[in-house]
């Protein structure tokens, strides 16, 4: 008799809770009764078991592979959300979740508008519990943090895309939940009628906008302690415009002033269903030249400045 059910690959989503007041950090918040919520992915994967070996490298008189002893348990998951707003301008996005688990907030003390602004207390950073739903099983994740990139392209969707590190809480056999992804909005492709890139207030004619948190996270270990935390970030990106004169912006004489200068991504026109992201210091790190279909184009690598982490702004 087999013992594969022909589970299907495709049959996969994600659950996740944040840490409550009353949770102890790094437990299973949803087993501890957080409601999770369904988060709608795209190109969703997991790396379910991740370890650090110590070999024994024992002094038996005998050649071949020695046995290891597995330690530091952790399990990756990544994958995409589509970037849209919340429905209601004063609501965070339904992957608001995703957001606090890359080291950002929740405001909403402004009536038109949500924001996540940069955590830099680490004590008031949340982490989250996840459940990487797999037909026939889910794998657990503890005491998450994540790392995210905004990627826009001209003729696509815009994506938040996240890699989430976390502690292994183990595997186990389950049937996949239904999920409710009824607050998540309708998205709208990147172009002239949605989307808008400007660099210190000029408006350019943009192909693609990338911007990479690049958090730094760490498994930390001790005797009475095992958590994972954000210990730096350097956020990187570029931008691809369509060449404009010389006079009107000279990106070699811009970087070489090490001027900083602010910046915002602009994605959707409809009330409740706009996505910003801005801030008011990038420097320019590199200029290369390009080509899109037939147009002379500046790829411009760009660098946040401490200070001037930006921030996400859902109206």
């Amino acid at each position: 008799m087999s013992i594969t059910p022909g589970y299907k690959s495709k049959r996969r989503f994600l659950q996740m809770a944040l840490k409550r007041p009353e949770d102890t950090k790094g437990t299973d918040y949803i087993l501890n009764g957080a409601t999770p919520s369904a988060i709608q992915t795209k190109g969703l994967s997991v790396e379910p078991w991740i370890t650090e070996t110590i070999s024994r490298d024992l002094d038996d008189g005998k050649n071949g592979g020695q046995p290891i002893i597995h330690t530091g348990e952790m399990i990756k998951i990544s994958g995409s959300v589509e970037i849209t707003g919340s429905g209601s301008v004063n609501t965070p996005v339904a992957f608001a979740p995703v957001i606090a688990m890359g080291g950002y907030d929740s405001v909403t003390d402004v009536a038109t508008e949500v924001s996540h602004n940069r955590v830099l207390n680490a004590a008031n950073e949340l982490d989250g519990c996840c459940y990487f739903h797999w037909e026939g099983m889910y794998h657990i994740l503890l005491a998450g943090k994540a790392t995210l990139t905004t990627s826009a392209k001209i003729g696509e969707l815009a994506y938040l895309n996240f890699e989430m590190s976390g502690i292994y809480g183990g595997t186990v056999s389950g049937a996949i939940p239904a999920g409710d992804f009824s607050a998540y909005q309708m998205p709208v492709d990147v172009s002239q009628a949605n989307t808008s890139f400007s660099l210190d207030g000029q408006l350019f004619n943009a192909v693609e906008f990338e911007m990479a948190q690049n958090n730094t996270i760490e498994y930390d270990e001790g005797t009475e302690l095992k958590q994972i935390f954000i210990d730096d970030w350097v956020a990187e990106g570029k931008v691809i415009i369509e060449a404009p004169t010389l006079d009107t912006f000279d990106p070699f004489a811009v970087a070489g002033s090490n001027v900083l200068l602010p910046y915002e991504f602009t994605h959707g026109k409809a009330t409740a269903n706009i996505f910003k992201q801005v801030s008011t210091g990038v420097q320019i790190l590199s200029v290369a030249p390009g080509e899109y279909k037939g147009k002379k184009m500046w790829e411009l690598g760009l660098r946040e400045i401490r200070g001037h982490d930006s921030k996400l702004v859902t109206q």
